[in-house]
């Protein structure tokens, strides 16, 4: 798009206080560059919050109470600021907005052209009922339901999200890491301040019952409460970590790590997927349940709700896991971030009076390394840098919050034996059925039970293992409240005997798995 296109264009982006002001700031800049006058309009959780539930005169009562902070002027009014800059193009970057912000017009007479940015991976109802004119979405797929609803396609443009260009640009993961200290071990960054003081505690001492040799990371952000969390837990269950506050190159730390563990509605997400970086979301839906289903279902994240799993999960991530959530994140990642946002807008631009008239079709620099001993982490829980891997390192769990851990595992493994012999029943039941449609010489009705019979097993199979993994927490829990016994149990051992048990364990918790694979093979001939 040429600068003339731009020249005397007046752009509003709308944000709230998150991390998304500095990407959108970025995005400001490109297209100041081509000769826009572009406002950061910060706008109250106020609105966001109030838009849910009000009807259309609430709606207008807020929009004439609301005071924003426009560049230039630290408070103000945010109807009289329309009218005194008559912008253009309004760049929503919330769908939350879009309620009240349709009566932007009626109460102003401003003709601006509404333009919904998505700046992550929540696309849910609430965009797809929003009645801007246009959108600028970060993945086909959000074009294609937008399109389905009814939003012409030349109107929807797939860019982003916007980051910060530090975010997108390449970092040299080796070289990070060689200067941060952070050794050749698996290196797992947990987004802290983010989480209740509750989870956060709960995932320290989940941490420390991680087999895999891990070094935990913890990104307090500056967080008081969060940071003596930190040391509080670590310090009681015995976990050996490091932690850090602000940071001017974030990007460098998510670089780093080999995952990151955050909380479904982290800010940071489209950043630590511009970094191709594995994610862990650990707490419920609420707040982003499509966020949460979109990138767990393309591979570049897994999603824990029960915390009491999460070890169990870590394990099998960091073993088997983190390549191809990292395939799956490059994949997802946008080419420049805040850039193609910049450039999508130029088109909204160029585009504003067509977008504005048609007929609506709508349905409802990095540091140099200075060479010297100095960390930017704190050591907790121990002053080392790994996480425990033996009961014997443990602090100690107490036996009552050993005994309220193990009665929700134990409630788990009842629910999940109760599963499993329910599978097992039907697969007796089908298993009768194929036999007795062999004998009839019924060939359709044999080649439905076969196939209702497989999918039984493989659903046997998945549930055994689950089973598996918390009879193994169990253990882990047992071992951490009691590491004394653990310990003198371990000395007086005979190695020899040690061994034959240890095989005899493996060759127990695998026997109901390959028989089941031994049945699936015998009964079909294969």
């Amino acid at each position: 798009m040429s600068e003339s296109n731009l020249n005397g264009a007046i752009v509003w982006i709308l944000v709230d206080h998150s991390a998304r002001e500095a990407a959108y700031k970025e995005v400001a800049q490109l297209l100041e560059s081509d000769g826009a006058t572009v406002e950061i309009v910060t706008i109250t959780e106020v609105l966001g919050s109030a838009a849910r539930g009000a009807i259309a005169g609430g709606a207008e009562r807020l929009l004439r109470g609301l005071r924003v902070a426009v560049q230039g002027r630290t408070d103000e009014d945010f109807l009289g600021a329309m009218r005194r800059a008559r912008p253009d193009l309004l760049v929503i970057t919330d769908a939350r907005y879009a309620r009240p912000l349709g009566l932007v017009e009626t109460l102003t007479g401003i003709n601006a052209l509404q333009v919904g940015v998505v700046s992550d991976f929540q696309f849910g109802a609430e965009w797809l009922r929003s009645p801007f004119k246009g959108f600028v979405v970060p993945n086909q797929e959000f074009k294609t339901q937008l399109e389905r609803n009814g939003v012409a396609g030349e109107r929807v443009i797939v860019a982003g999200p916007a980051v910060e260009s530090r975010f997108s640009n390449e970092v040299d993961r080796e070289a990070v890491r060689k200067e941060l200290k952070l050794g050749d071990q698996s290196v797992v960054l947990v987004r802290a301040d983010t989480l209740e003081t509750a989870t956060l505690e709960k995932l320290v001492f989940q941490a420390t019952l991680v087999e895999k040799k891990v070094r935990f990371v913890f990104h307090h952000q500056g967080d008081s409460a969060a940071a003596g969390t930190l040391r509080r837990a670590a310090a009681q269950y015995g976990l050996r970590a490091l932690m850090f506050g602000k940071v001017p190159d974030l990007e460098r730390y998510f670089a780093a790590a080999d995952l990151v563990v955050a909380h479904p509605k982290e800010v940071f997400i489209p950043e630590i997927i511009a970094q191709d970086r594995p994610l862990l979301l650990v707490g419920d839906e609420t707040g982003a349940p499509e966020q949460i289903e979109f990138l767990v279902r393309h591979g570049a994240a897994r999603h824990v709700n029960d915390l009491l799993k999460l070890g169990a999960v870590l394990d099998d991530l960091i073993e088997t896991g983190l390549q191809s959530a990292q395939e799956a994140s490059d994949k997802l990642s946008g080419t420049s971030g805040a850039a193609d946002v910049a450039e999508a807008l130029k088109v909204a631009l160029a585009n504003r009076e067509a977008w504005k008239t048609a007929a609506e079709t709508h349905q409802e620099p990095v540091p140099e390394d200075e060479q010297n001993d100095s960390s930017p982490f704190e050591e907790i829980g121990g002053g080392g840098a790994q996480s425990s891997t033996t009961s014997a390192e443990y602090s100690g769990l107490s036996m009552a919050q050993a005994r309220d851990q193990l009665a929700n595992l134990i409630m788990q493994e009842r629910d999940v034996e109760r599963r499993l012999d329910e599978v097992q029943k039907q697969q007796e039941r089908w298993r009768g059925r194929l036999n007795l449609a062999r004998e009839w010489n019924e060939v359709d009705l044999a080649d439905e039970a076969q196939g209702i019979l497989r999918g039984y097993m493989a659903e046997a199979e998945t549930i055994a293992k689950e089973l598996e993994a918390i009879r193994r927490q169990k253990d882990k829990l047992k071992a951490a409240a009691n590491p004394g016994a653990a310990e003198s149990k371990r000395e007086t051992d005979d190695p020899r005997v040690s061994d034959v048990e240890k095989r005899f364990r493996k060759m127990e918790s695998e026997s109901e798995l390959e028989g089941l694979k031994d049945r699936i093979r015998r009964e079909f001939g294969e």
